[in-house]
């Protein structure tokens, strides 16, 4: 659905990972005009994809760009959001009730209906805006500008289902042996800010990201301009943000290297992972 956004599902449940449909403009970005929810596009995109089981919202940071529509969403489907403390409180922003917000453990899987969800603790791709790891203190009310979103921390989801699982991947970074021991048959690759960082640096991420889970398919994600709507036909992010021509290059010779699979899905467009 854009950027890193996801909807899981089963036939039965569905699980969206990360939130952010409204498109918040590089002109309000640059002039930190404070930014809404467009309760218009999110009803469209939910309702494209037939978002109509939704139990639980997985965030894996909380920039605007994986976090703007969390609430608006959550309150939509009564999914329960699960987060970082910063994540949780721009829920509370939203008002979504407390009951329904739930903090991120890496020691703890969580189940949805028949999906088993671990979080796994990451980085996000250097450099990130607001710097890393600084955080949402108090329940964020929109409009804000995009600059009070936070990183908050950032994290991976493993989804499990009874046949299959899925990494999802949303940041161009990652903690030495955290994936150690984990396998996936799809991972759901951020790739954004690969295309202008060091070859050392594309290497090491790829060796711990492609190299550890070793799956039967990558799938690209956080590739397309997050400043622009999300209809059919994703424009790449522009080039004074990153080059992605240049991480597609990285990650499909990574790919075919190692014999796996690479896929490409435009907005809301599916893939059976079985």
């Amino acid at each position: 659905m854009g950027t890193t956004m996801m909807l899981v599902d089963d036939g039965t449940t569905q699980i969206l990972i990360d939130a952010f449909i409204t498109p918040a403009g590089l002109l309000d970005a640059a002039l930190g005009r404070p930014v809404s929810t467009d309760p218009d596009a999110v009803d469209t995109a939910l309702d494209k994809v037939g978002a109509d089981r939704v139990r639980a919202i997985f965030i894996s940071h909380s920039h605007h760009d994986h976090a703007l529509d969390v609430a608006y969403i959550a309150n939509r489907t009564g999914a329960t959001v699960h987060g970082s403390p910063s994540t949780l409180n721009i829920a509370r922003g939203g008002n979504v009730p407390e009951d329904r917000l739930a903090l991120l453990d890496p020691e703890k899987s969580v189940t949805v209906g028949s999906f088993t969800v671990r979080t796994i603790a990451s980085k996000h791709s250097p450099n990130p805006m607001g710097g890393e790891g600084a955080t949402i203190d108090k329940p964020l009310l929109q409009p804000a500008p995009i600059s009070a979103y936070k990183e908050g921390g950032t994290y991976d989801f493993l989804v499990a289902a009874p046949e299959t699982s899925m990494l999802f991947k949303g940041s161009a970074n990652w903690i030495p042996g955290a994936l150690a021991g984990v396998h996936a048959d799809a991972l759901f690759l951020g790739i954004g800010g690969l295309g202008r960082a060091e070859q050392s640096f594309s290497k090491d991420f790829l060796d711990a990201t492609i190299g550890t889970v070793q799956p039967a398919i990558v799938i690209p994600t956080h590739w397309n301009d997050f400043f622009c709507p999300v209809h059919e036909g994703l424009p790449l992010q522009r080039k004074l943000i990153d080059n992605t021509p240049a991480a597609f290059d990285t990650v499909l010779a990574r790919t075919k290297a190692d014999g796996i699979d690479i896929g490409l899905l435009e907005a809301f467009a599916s893939i059976t992972i079985h």
